[in-house]
Protein backbone atom coordinates (compact mmCIF):
# COMPACT_ATOMS: atom_id res chain seq x y z
CA UNK A 1 0.00 0.00 0.00
CA UNK A 2 1.58 3.30 -0.82
CA UNK A 3 1.44 6.34 0.87
CA UNK A 4 -1.44 8.79 0.88
CA UNK A 5 -0.92 12.08 -1.56
CA UNK A 6 -1.30 15.68 -0.88
CA UNK A 7 -4.65 15.08 -2.94
CA UNK A 8 -5.56 12.20 -1.15
CA UNK A 9 -5.65 13.69 1.69
CA UNK A 10 -6.89 16.84 0.92
CA UNK A 11 -9.76 16.18 -2.08
CA UNK A 12 -12.06 19.64 -1.12
CA UNK A 13 -9.11 22.32 -0.12
CA UNK A 14 -11.05 22.80 3.31
CA UNK A 15 -9.39 23.58 6.31
CA UNK A 16 -9.70 20.54 8.07
CA UNK A 17 -8.49 18.83 5.34
CA UNK A 18 -5.19 21.08 4.81
CA UNK A 19 -5.03 20.17 8.97
CA UNK A 20 -4.78 16.32 8.36
CA UNK A 21 -2.54 16.83 5.48
CA UNK A 22 -0.39 18.69 7.26
CA UNK A 23 -0.16 16.34 9.82
CA UNK A 24 -0.27 13.17 8.14
CA UNK A 25 1.31 13.95 4.67
CA UNK A 26 4.45 11.35 4.51
CA UNK A 27 3.66 9.62 7.96
CA UNK A 28 4.11 5.23 7.60
CA UNK A 29 0.76 3.16 9.28
CA UNK A 30 3.91 3.10 12.21
CA UNK A 31 3.49 7.14 12.55
CA UNK A 32 0.05 7.82 12.71
CA UNK A 33 -0.14 4.59 15.46
CA UNK A 34 2.20 7.08 17.52
CA UNK A 35 -0.02 9.69 16.07
CA UNK A 36 -3.13 7.92 17.37
CA UNK A 37 -1.43 6.97 20.99
CA UNK A 38 -0.22 10.15 21.66
CA UNK A 39 -3.28 11.99 21.72
CA UNK A 40 -6.39 9.83 19.60
CA UNK A 41 -8.94 12.26 20.49
CA UNK A 42 -7.27 15.21 18.71
CA UNK A 43 -6.21 13.08 15.13
CA UNK A 44 -9.75 11.24 15.07
CA UNK A 45 -10.52 14.18 13.43
CA UNK A 46 -8.21 14.56 10.78
CA UNK A 47 -9.13 10.93 10.54
CA UNK A 48 -12.90 12.43 9.70
CA UNK A 49 -12.27 15.10 7.32
CA UNK A 50 -9.32 13.38 5.04
CA UNK A 51 -9.87 12.44 1.91
CA UNK A 52 -11.51 8.48 1.28
CA UNK A 53 -8.49 7.09 0.00
CA UNK A 54 -6.32 8.49 3.00
CA UNK A 55 -9.05 7.45 5.03
CA UNK A 56 -8.74 3.76 3.96
CA UNK A 57 -5.26 3.82 4.41
CA UNK A 58 -4.62 5.69 7.88
CA UNK A 59 -8.18 4.42 9.56
CA UNK A 60 -5.71 1.13 9.90
CA UNK A 61 -3.29 2.68 12.47
CA UNK A 62 -6.47 3.83 14.63
CA UNK A 63 -7.37 0.32 14.49
CA UNK A 64 -4.05 -0.95 15.61
CA UNK A 65 -4.07 1.49 18.55
CA UNK A 66 -7.47 0.48 19.23
CA UNK A 67 -6.29 -3.18 19.44
CA UNK A 68 -3.10 -2.30 21.51
CA UNK A 69 -3.05 -2.39 25.10
CA UNK A 70 -2.29 1.56 25.17
CA UNK A 71 -6.37 1.79 24.52
CA UNK A 72 -6.83 0.03 27.57
CA UNK A 73 -9.32 2.72 29.40
CA UNK A 74 -9.43 5.48 26.39
CA UNK A 75 -13.52 6.01 26.39
CA UNK A 76 -12.86 9.24 24.74
CA UNK A 77 -10.93 7.63 21.48
CA UNK A 78 -13.64 4.42 21.58
CA UNK A 79 -16.47 6.61 21.88
CA UNK A 80 -14.66 9.39 19.27
CA UNK A 81 -13.88 6.69 16.45
CA UNK A 82 -17.23 5.43 16.84
CA UNK A 83 -18.41 9.35 15.45
CA UNK A 84 -15.89 8.76 12.84
CA UNK A 85 -17.13 5.25 11.20
CA UNK A 86 -20.69 6.89 11.89
CA UNK A 87 -19.99 10.18 9.85
CA UNK A 88 -18.07 8.65 7.11
CA UNK A 89 -20.64 5.37 6.73
CA UNK A 90 -23.22 8.47 6.41
CA UNK A 91 -21.47 10.79 4.01
CA UNK A 92 -19.69 8.40 1.90
CA UNK A 93 -20.52 4.61 2.85
CA UNK A 94 -19.61 3.32 -0.83
CA UNK A 95 -16.28 4.99 -0.26
CA UNK A 96 -15.76 2.80 2.39
CA UNK A 97 -16.63 -0.35 1.00
CA UNK A 98 -12.90 -1.49 -0.10
CA UNK A 99 -12.29 -1.51 4.32
CA UNK A 100 -15.72 -3.08 4.82
CA UNK A 101 -14.25 -5.66 6.30
CA UNK A 102 -11.50 -4.33 8.46
CA UNK A 103 -14.13 -2.12 9.72
CA UNK A 104 -16.67 -5.05 10.91
CA UNK A 105 -14.16 -6.62 12.35
CA UNK A 106 -12.45 -3.14 14.62
CA UNK A 107 -16.30 -2.54 15.60
CA UNK A 108 -17.02 -6.54 16.94
CA UNK A 109 -13.66 -6.56 18.15
CA UNK A 110 -14.70 -3.10 20.15
CA UNK A 111 -17.88 -4.73 21.11
CA UNK A 112 -16.21 -8.22 22.58
CA UNK A 113 -13.69 -6.52 24.17
CA UNK A 114 -15.92 -3.06 25.32
CA UNK A 115 -14.99 -3.52 29.47
CA UNK A 116 -11.45 -2.79 28.91
CA UNK A 117 -12.26 0.52 27.09
CA UNK A 118 -13.86 1.72 30.16
CA UNK A 119 -17.25 3.31 28.79
CA UNK A 120 -19.27 4.92 31.09
CA UNK A 121 -22.66 4.67 30.10
CA UNK A 122 -23.95 8.11 32.05
CA UNK A 123 -21.44 9.95 30.36
CA UNK A 124 -21.11 8.58 27.06
CA UNK A 125 -24.47 6.29 26.28
CA UNK A 126 -24.51 2.79 24.85
CA UNK A 127 -21.38 2.99 22.84
CA UNK A 128 -21.76 -1.30 22.39
CA UNK A 129 -25.05 -0.53 20.41
CA UNK A 130 -23.29 1.95 18.35
CA UNK A 131 -20.57 -0.50 17.10
CA UNK A 132 -23.06 -3.48 17.13
CA UNK A 133 -25.06 -1.22 14.46
CA UNK A 134 -22.07 -0.17 12.77
CA UNK A 135 -20.48 -4.07 12.12
CA UNK A 136 -23.87 -4.51 10.59
CA UNK A 137 -23.55 -1.57 8.11
CA UNK A 138 -19.98 -3.13 7.40
CA UNK A 139 -21.01 -6.40 7.13
CA UNK A 140 -23.92 -5.25 4.89
CA UNK A 141 -21.26 -3.65 2.63
CA UNK A 142 -19.12 -6.44 2.42
CA UNK A 143 -21.35 -8.68 1.48
CA UNK A 144 -23.62 -6.43 -1.35
CA UNK A 145 -19.95 -4.99 -2.40
CA UNK A 146 -21.14 -1.55 -2.27
CA UNK A 147 -23.15 0.79 -0.14
CA UNK A 148 -26.01 0.08 2.18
Amino acid sequence: MTLPTPQDINVHDSLDERHACKIFLGKSIEEAEALFREHALFYHEDLMWMGPVAFRFYVGAAIRYIQSEAASGDSDAVNSFAGVLEFRSERESAELVPVAEQLAAICSYIVEHYARFDLTPEIYGDVRARFQMLQQTFLRQRVNGKAG
